[in-house]
């Protein structure tokens, strides 16, 4: 006997990071034309929303390696997004 059972697909919220979103939320400035690029654009399109889930999905990594690099004072995205 048949079934209308679709199988789900799965999904997951989780961004990779590479080199350029860390950028972005370290310094906030990322290079044109990569990843980091196009998650800072993505605020004219979203309001922010994607940036924020990404930054509070990593923020402990990313907090740990400013720290880590002894950089003084906040990161680009700890003064923005806290």
């Amino acid at each position: 006997m048949g079934t209308n059972r679709q199988k789900r697909k799965r999904t997951s919220n989780n961004t990779m990071l590479d080199e350029s979103i860390e950028q972005f939320f370290l310094t906030g400035n990322p290079k044109r034309g990569t990843l980091g690029w196009n998650l800072r654009t993505s605020r004219f399109f979203d309001g922010g929303q994607e940036i924020l889930t990404v930054w509070l999905e990593h923020r402990q990594y990313l907090l740990s390696k400013w720290k880590h690099e002894k950089r003084t004072g906040l990161s680009y995205a700890e003064q923005k997004y806290d």
